[in-house]
């Protein structure tokens, strides 16, 4: 809870000219003084009006001021992970791309393999058919006449042996050569499986790039325009409190006038009219809690006691009400003069921040003790409490000595 400096001096006595007016029945010049006060205390209803709109408005454009820091800040965090998420595709492709130029890599070393083992095949068929054509030859005259020539058995066996190992060394080597080249070409062919699957991996890690960049444009545009909105609502609440200042100001000048009248028209009675002030004065509420903010301090025009929302407030001595309203600042607050004291100075007390309209009306006589309203938080103010103010001639002073309390 903390000390709220009170704007505006509100007329302690003032009023009480127009009830003590009423009861003497005084002066023809009355009416005319009387339309005065009235004119006043109007064009103050209608600032206070004022004030309530304007103070609307601050609180609408701050909680739409809110809302947009709110929205930005969410963007700013969907932002962030889009980011980070792209930083991760964009390592995830780079590592696609290596592994292709690798694999690219690969699928080339394996076809030179295969070139040159198909270089060696055609070697190999090529000495293959040379034989075939001396064998052809052979069979044609040739092989007869080698074996013609032969002395003996062992001989005619050794040459018939000689060319079948030919022609079945021949079949094996074809047939190794054939294995191993269908053998690389189905390496080929796994590589170049891997290298599809690599590339539509690759595809698919840029497809989602793509969405993932063209998200991070919309949450840039989105976060532009939020950005837009939060200086346009700055903006606003900078005029606002501008208008508001000078509303407070032209409220606060209404006030003194109006109080300066009801001054003026109560100097037309006689001093014996005046209420008689005993100076025993009783604190306002039964119990509270602590005092919560001093009179003078930063400035504070009261004393504050710290009291559970709805705690009674009493008349601290008997006396006229001369406002019980609502006030920007006060909020709904109670006004109570209590007259001249023996010292000559005239008293006042005010008691602010109740949580409903009081209990009692401008014009009104009070006792001491009697129930004028409860306490609240309305006005400029942080958290339930009664903001009390003992005002002497006028000028606000603190109301400690007057009564007794606890700190």
């Amino acid at each position: 809870m903390h000390c709220k400096a009170d704007k505006a001096q509100k007329g302690i006595a003032l009023l009480l000219s127009l009830v003590m007016a009423a009861v003497l029945a005084v002066s023809a010049a009355m009416p005319a003084q009387a339309d005065d006060v009235d004119e006043l205390r109007q064009q103050k209803e209608q600032l206070q009006q004022q004030l309530d709109a304007i103070n609307q408005q601050i609180e609408d454009n701050q909680a739409g001021l809110a809302d947009a820091e709110e929205q930005r800040d969410l963007l700013q965090q969907q932002r962030q992970v889009i980011q980070q998420q792209i930083s991760v595709i964009q390592s995830q492709l780079s590592d696609v791309n290596n592994q292709i130029t690798a694999k690219q890599a690969e699928v080339d070393a394996k076809q030179v393999e295969i070139n040159e083992k198909q270089a060696d095949i055609d070697q190999r068929w090529s000495d293959f058919k040379l034989r075939m054509k001396a064998m052809q030859r052979l069979n044609d005259g040739g092989s007869i006449a080698l074996l013609s020539s032969a002395t003996n058995l062992y001989e005619l066996l050794s040459f018939q042996q000689t060319l079948e190992d030919i022609y079945s060394k021949d079949d094996q080597v074809l047939a190794e050569l054939d294995a191993q080249y269908d053998e690389l070409n189905t390496q080929k062919q796994e590589l170049e499986t891997q290298m599809a699957d690599l590339e539509a991996n690759l595809a698919t890690l840029q497809d989602l790039g793509s969405q993932l960049d063209s998200k991070q444009n919309e949450l840039q545009t989105n976060l532009t325009q939020t950005e837009a909105q939060i200086s346009e609502a700055e903006a606003l609440a900078e005029n606002l409190t501008a208008e508001q200042q000078e509303i407070e100001r032209q409220f606060n000048e209404a006030a003194d006038a109006l109080d300066a009248a009801l001054r003026e028209s109560l100097q037309q009675y006689d001093n014996a009219a005046q209420i008689h002030c005993s100076l025993n004065f009783i604190n306002p509420l039964n119990s509270y809690k602590y005092i919560s903010c001093y009179f003078g301090d930063g400035g504070h025009g009261g004393t504050d006691f710290a009291a559970p929302g709805g705690t009674e407030i009493h008349a601290m001595a008997d006396g006229i009400v001369t406002n019980a309203t609502y006030h920007y600042s006060y909020g709904y607050y109670v006004m109570i003069t209590h007259g001249t004291a023996d010292d000559g100075n005239t008293y006042a007390t005010l008691y602010a921040h109740m949580n409903s309209a009081p209990l009692v009306s401008a014009g009104q006589a009070v006792t001491q003790g009697q129930t004028i309203g409860y306490v609240g938080t309305t006005g400029y103010s942080t958290g339930n409490h009664l903001h009390l103010e003992m005002r002497i001639n006028g000028v606000r002073t603190s109301v400690l000595p007057y009564i007794s309390y606890h700190a």
